[in-house]
């Protein structure tokens, strides 16, 4: 079986046979007439009207056939369409190009075959009308006319259909034309180029705000007169070279005049269409568009443009003169507008000054020239601070200004320049001629940002001048170093500091450094090279600190501290500064001395002493006197915490010692039990202070000092005290008693020198047994025998009692004893005896210390739950170095400065252990040369 072969025009066939639109379209009669006539004609079973598709031959009309289509590949009609004439096949068993073929072989069993191809309007073959018979048989010329015929009509059927669908296709374009012509509002124009003859649509009048019937007569002349005379040279130029050829159509933009007396842009196409005999145009056909928004939209935006271009040579503008760039804007500015005068203006309060300006000659400006600001244009703008506009003044609401009548300016635009949010004066351009359109959004927004340019140039500029004065107000040096790979440097800026460090000018070391590096300590010169070399290998911030000087008496401490940047050079340029640290640099060697000399004797004092966290107790640090008393060795200390060291006993202290921490952000002194590593304790006075690191976390630092050793000594000390006194005790009595018979002359009358040494005995002796009274009394205090009942009483009687006994002492002193009225009548919680030994013994003192014909003063005050009994006196007062002491046993201020005043130094130490046994308190007030006031305090009862 042979494939039938493709026609050398198929895919033009292809198309025509898709513009019938007959596939796999419905039976149609007109085709079935003509097969059914085929069939008894020629007495055949099988007469089809064949359509030859891409890849099947489908069916249009069929009879004796029940399939509609069969492939390409097998189809018979597929040879017969290369063809123009019939295909006739008389026996195909005997053709060798169809005896395989399977519907040869197989149904409809096709033994004979005649088909005659028909074809377009345009001669592409469409299909076939053929007849097929399952017999042999042989076809006449008559029988292949007829077929023809048939063929024929089956042709002229689909042609007909062809030309009646171009018929609408040209109804329905041209309707199409109308609407657009129509939706579009484009004006049509017809010229005979000839004779002038025009004719316009409606459009093409109302473009121009006319009516057709307005303009009748119309010609070409008409679009003449309307036309803007200094378009109509360009539109003939390009009329002639259409003419010529030389252009395929005739196309220009031009202006028309508008019956309102503006002009519109339309745009103008056309074409000849029809040429004289002797080639020259005859009939014209064109388009007007009314383009009107479209050029003023292009003028806006080449205006925009313009703008830009403006702005960007501006920004890259780089002259460093700032009244050179801002003279250039203006310069530009005016050209853009179109106005001849441009100013910057300053106002001050109520006066406008001209900063820079552009103006024609003659125009009579002056740079800083002034003007009282409400008779400037500007003074139209300050009042809303936004741009302001006016083309033509004289037709503007602005008309009756005072400005106008001054300056006679017709066009004016202007912008407020703003400096870090205060007004700093205007950016203006004006003329004395008027504009004939407005100022466009486009030309406002220039002048907008051309102020906000000329603000952003004055604030660099006054950024600038800032900048130099805190540079020149700066200590240090601000610099720029820089370091060529061929090991060049220098620094190519320098603030004016530079000289008061290294004695050297900024234009000295702007090409080479060395001179710098010369005033280096020798020392610290291989320091600071090694971290510059070290920087520009990381490129990681450079600090350094090192000395610099001119002798070996003047050297300086400096620190440096730059961020290099890699240039493309491959240099490395450092930004950064140097600063004097002389000062700050030699005390913080001096605080490192100090704090490496406190360690020392941290580490090499007796005391124990501990840092602990406030919060946790944890000890942070320990020295090895604390180490060794407790047998704990740092790292087991180390994992306790403060609380740990302190036997239960004394625990009831540490809430005290909370209470001051948390009051006077210290504590102490406090004998506390420490615990030993080994079970035991020992005894120690402990104080400490509150500090804050500087993390802000409170620690404390506490001062452990084993007392066992005078724990010891007191307890050995006590013992013979109280040894002593009770041995001398019984023979001093009676010494003492005997003494004062003899001096009372109950034994007789003594001689008078007998009688002086009886009496010093007398004296000595009774001081002695007051020594041995006060000391039992210390000891039994100290060790708690001595009996203390706190009960309420009257406060009053006691303090009379006391001064009743000791007015014959004072008396014998010559001071006198006065208790202060009112005196509060109160009841406080004591042991009466035990208050009035202790009232006892600061009264003795004040009278003894006081001056002959002095006065002691007895004064009581109530202080919320606490009376309090001051007794004051008027003596020399208490030595600022004794008053740390002064309530200690057996002290006393100067052994040669009270060597007349007879006392045992026991007296104050028995009255603070009195009144800190009934829960009160003693101290006192002194002031050189004016006395001094020892007090008592007590519980109040309510």
């Amino acid at each position: 079986m042979k494939t039938p072969a493709t026609p050398p025009d198929e895919r033009a066939r292809k198309r025509a046979l898709d513009r019938t639109g007959l596939l796999d379209s419905s039976p149609e009669e007109r085709f079935d007439r003509l097969t059914r006539l085929a069939s008894r004609a020629l007495g055949v079973p099988i007469a089809l009207v064949s359509l030859v598709d891409t890849d099947r031959q489908w069916f249009k009309s069929r009879v004796g056939l029940s399939a509609s289509e069969t492939g390409r590949d097998v189809s018979f009609c597929g040879h017969a369409i290369r063809q123009r004439e019939p295909l006739i096949i008389e026996d195909t068993h005997a053709d060798p190009r169809f005896a395989d073929n399977p519907l040869v072989v197989g149904a409809p069993f096709i033994r004979s075959y005649a088909g005659m191809p028909f074809c377009d309007s345009q001669g592409h073959c469409l299909g076939t009308l053929c007849v097929i018979d399952d017999q042999p048989r042989s076809f006449s010329e008559r029988d292949k006319e007829t077929l023809a015929d048939l063929a024929s009509c089956v042709e002229r059927e689909i042609n007909l259909l062809d030309e009646s669908d171009y018929v609408q296709a040209l109804r329905d374009s041209e309707r199409r034309a109308n609407a657009i012509i129509k939706g579009t509002r484009i004006g049509t124009w017809e010229w005979n180029v000839q004779t002038g003859e025009t004719v316009f649509n409606e459009r093409w009048a109302n473009i121009c705000g006319y009516t057709l019937s307005e303009l009748e007569p119309v010609s070409i002349s008409t679009w003449l007169d309307l036309a803007h005379p200094e378009d109509l040279q360009e539109s003939e130029k390009r009329l002639n070279a259409h003419f010529r050829g030389e252009l395929p159509e005739y196309d220009f933009r031009c202006r028309m005049k508008h019956r309102k007396g503006h002009w519109v842009w339309v745009h103008d196409r056309g074409q000849v269409i029809e040429w004289t005999r002797d080639g020259k145009p005859l009939m014209m056909y064109g388009t007007h568009a009314d383009i009107t928004a479209e050029m003023e939209n292009l003028t806006r935006i080449q205006q925009q443009n313009q703008a830009l271009g403006n702005l960007n040579k501006l920004a890259l503008d780089y002259d460093s003169d700032d009244d050179n760039r801002i003279e250039n804007a203006l310069r530009m500015g005016c050209e853009f507008l179109n106005l001849p005068i441009g100013i910057v203006s300053e106002i001050n309060s109520s006066i406008y000054s001209i900063r820079w300006f552009v103006a024609p000659e003659g125009a009579g400006l002056q740079r800083d020239m002034r003007f009282p600001l409400e008779e400037t244009y500007c003074s139209m703008l300050l009042g809303s601070r936004e741009s302001l506009a006016i083309p033509h003044m004289a037709r503007s609401r602005y008309r009756n200004q005072k400005c106008y009548e001054v300056f006679g300016l017709e066009s004016y635009i202007a912008a407020p320049i703003t400096v870090r949010g205060q007004l700093f004066g205007t950016l203006n351009f004006s003329s004395p001629e008027h504009r004939e359109e407005d100022f466009s959004s486009t030309e406002i927004t220039y002048v907008t940002l051309l102020a906000r340019w000329v603000a952003s140039v004055l604030e660099q500029k006054l950024s600038n001048e800032m900048l130099t004065k805190l540079v020149e107000q700066t200590p240090g040096v601000l610099y720029q170093y820089r370091w060529w790979p061929d090991g060049r440097s220098a620094f190519p800026f320098a603030s004016p500091h530079i000289r008061d460090i290294y004695g050297v000018t900024s234009e000295e070391v702007r090409e080479d450094a060395s001179g710098v590096f010369s005033r280096i300590h020798p020392d610290d010169l291989p320091t600071v090279t090694e971290t510059i070399e070290q920087s520009a290998r990381t490129l990681a911030t450079w600090t350094c600190q090192y000395r610099v000087g001119s002798s070996s008496e003047d050297w300086r401490w400096l620190e440096g501290r730059s961020t290099p940047e890699r240039m493309p050079d491959d240099s490395i340029v450092w930004h950064g500064y140097i600063a004097d640290i002389d000062q700050s640099k030699r005390t913080e060697l001096a605080l490192q001395e100090s704090e490496t000399q406190l360690r020392r004797l941290y580490e090499l004092s007796p005391i124990g002493i501990a840092l602990n966290n406030y919060l946790t107790g944890e000890f942070l640090e320990v020295n090895d006197a604390l180490l060794s008393p407790s047998g704990y060795t740092r790292q087991q200390l180390k994992a306790k915490n403060f609380h740990d060291l302190i036997k239960p006993e004394s625990a009831p202290r540490l809430n005290q010692i909370l209470e001051e921490l948390k009051d006077h952000q210290r504590f102490g002194p406090h004998e506390l039990e420490i615990c030993r590593a080994d079970g035991g304790s020992y005894p120690a006075s402990v104080r400490g202070m509150k500090i804050r690191n500087t993390s802000g976390i409170p620690l404390i630092w506490t001062l452990v000092e084993d007392i066992s050793e005078r724990k010891q000594v007191d307890r050995m000390k006590s013992e013979f005290i109280s040894t002593v006194s009770h041995e001398l005790r019984t023979p001093l009595t009676s010494i003492c008693g005997s003494l004062g018979l003899l001096e009372s002359g109950t034994a007789g009358v003594l001689p008078e020198q007998a009688q002086n040494l009886v009496t010093i005995a007398h004296r000595n002796g009774e001081q002695l047994q007051q020594l041995v009274d006060d000391l039992l009394d210390m000891e039994k205090l100290v060790s708690g025998k001595m009996s203390v009942d706190r009960t309420p009483c009257r406060v009053i009687p006691i303090i009379h009692d006391v001064i009743d006994r000791l007015q014959t002492y004072a008396t014998r002193r010559s001071v006198r004893i006065v208790l202060d009225s009112p005196f509060p009548d109160e009841v406080a919680m004591a042991d009466a005896r035990r208050l009035a030994q202790a009232l006892t013994n600061l009264l003795s003192n004040a009278v003894k210390f006081s001056p002959e014909n002095g006065q002691v003063v007895v004064k009581g005050k109530c202080e919320g739950t606490h009376l309090r009994i001051m007794v004051a006196d008027h003596g020399s007062g208490v030595p600022e170095e004794f008053r740390e002491r002064i309530f200690e046993k057996f002290a006393q201020a100067d052994s040669s400065a009270t060597r007349g005043k007879r006392g045992t130094g026991l007296g104050l130490a028995i009255t603070r252990e009195i009144m800190t046994q009934m829960g009160g308190d003693v101290g006192f007030e002194s002031v050189a040369g004016e006395g001094s006031t020892f007090w008592l305090d007590l519980d109040r009862v309510p």
